[in-house]
């Protein structure tokens, strides 16, 4: 979307079955997600590996997060059905990926996605699950370098106790807290107002990009009510303008529209038609 954007991106199994079948294609995985990191030089602040989904807290420097988890959603596939002599899709349609304000939900997130074992009740501590950063930020082990410690524990530091353990009290904290997600925007924004203001012109120039579905690129599109008040509605020429609008900058289908006026499909589809003919001149 932007150089430096952070992404929480989610991934799940194909009709929710498992992506892992045991330790070895986590420590594939993880081997694939490390090489993808260091060639894209993407920053990974938080993962977590379950049976049939997994967790990526990154930021990217460049513009190249579609390009990445092609790379990495492909090369393991091909891994996974190969080892264990399958066919078909692993995973689920494409990657999920949410735009994080990370001035105020970076620890949030991070912490939401190492308590998911716990709160999915497969451990009663995080520290008892193998396969996320949490072990790695408390320094129970070093088995994940490639997670970027120091830009979190940096927050914990004070004289009462090591930034690990603050992490630590920080985390169990959270335990039975809402998750984070709930303040998501339209599936593709997890942010403050502020936030998404100024992501406002960045959305309307990535509309044509692959890194989101149509519905993410349009999440904070004004709604069609407001593109048509009675005002508009009234006036042929400001109809036939706003509905040009509606299509070509908000995303919003023909058949909405004409459902919303409740104008003939084939009026909307002329009026879009020739609208796009004078904007030619």
């Amino acid at each position: 979307m932007f150089p430096g954007a952070l992404y929480h991106v989610y991934v799940r199994g194909n009709g929710c079955q498992p992506i892992y079948l045991d330790d070895n294609d986590r420590y594939k995985f993880s081997e694939i997600l490390q090489k993808i990191l260091n060639r894209l030089k993407w920053k990974c602040y938080a993962f977590c590996l379950m049976d049939t989904h997994y967790h990526l807290f990154i930021e990217t420097p460049e513009m190249n997060l579609s390009k990445g988890m092609q790379s990495l959603n492909g090369i393991y596939a091909q891994y996974f059905n190969k080892h264990h002599d399958l066919v078909g899709h692993v995973f689920q349609g494409r990657y999920n990926a949410i735009v994080v304000d990370g001035e105020n939900y970076f620890l949030e997130l991070c912490r939401y996605i190492v308590l998911n074992p716990v709160k999915a009740g497969i451990v009663e501590r995080p520290e008892d699950y193998l396969w996320s950063s949490y072990r790695q930020m408390v320094g129970i082990d070093e088995s994940m370098p490639f997670i970027k410690t120091s830009a979190l524990l940096k927050h914990f530091e004070s004289s009462s106790g090591t930034a690990g353990e603050n992490f630590r009290k920080f985390v169990l904290d959270g335990i039975s807290g809402d998750s984070p997600l709930e303040d998501t925007r339209g599936g593709l924004i997890l942010g403050k107002d502020k936030f998404v203001e100024s992501l406002k012109d960045i959305m309307s120039y990535s509309k044509s990009e692959s890194e989101f579905t149509k519905c993410q690129r349009h999440s904070n599109r004004p709604s069609i009510e407001k593109l048509f008040v009675i005002g508009v509605r009234s006036v042929k020429e400001a109809r036939d303008k706003a509905i040009y609008k509606a299509y070509i900058d908000y995303g919003y289908s023909q058949k909405e529209i004409a459902d919303f006026l409740e104008l003939n499909f084939a009026t909307v589809s002329r009026i879009v038609k020739k609208e796009l003919d004078y904007s030619k001149y």
